[in-house]
């Protein structure tokens, strides 16, 4: 994404929304079981609320001092935009694999 920032730069751009995906479809669970296997730590046992709920509570935590998440987010986390093609040649960019990199971030992680 920084190159993609940095070639954007120098480089007229499209008067449109420029749409950065990965190179292949990952689930949440696939993600999910990606990180734990790299910093063996497993994933969060918190449940699954329906989205009217997770608004519910997103709203009334809005009433505390402190950070909390959002609607907003909330909203974002429930897009599905799996369809969405890429625009990666307007950058000049071929995207890499996550896998790739993960390692590399997620290593600081680690149980001990």
């Amino acid at each position: 994404m920084a190159q993609a920032l940095t070639n954007m730069l120098t480089t007229p751009l499209p008067a449109r929304t420029i749409n950065l995906p990965g190179p292949s479809t990952l689930t949440h669970a696939y993600l999910l079981d990606m990180i734990a296997s790299i910093t063996y730590n497993p994933p969060s046992k918190a449940p699954v609320l329906p989205k009217s709920v997770a608004l519910a509570l997103s709203k009334a935590s809005g009433l505390v001092w402190w950070p909390t998440v959002t609607p907003d987010e909330i909203e974002r986390r429930l897009l599905d935009d799996v369809t969405t093609p890429g625009d990666w040649d307007v950058v000049d960019i071929v995207p890499d694999e996550i896998e790739t990199y993960a390692i590399k971030y997620l290593r600081r992680y680690r149980s001990a």
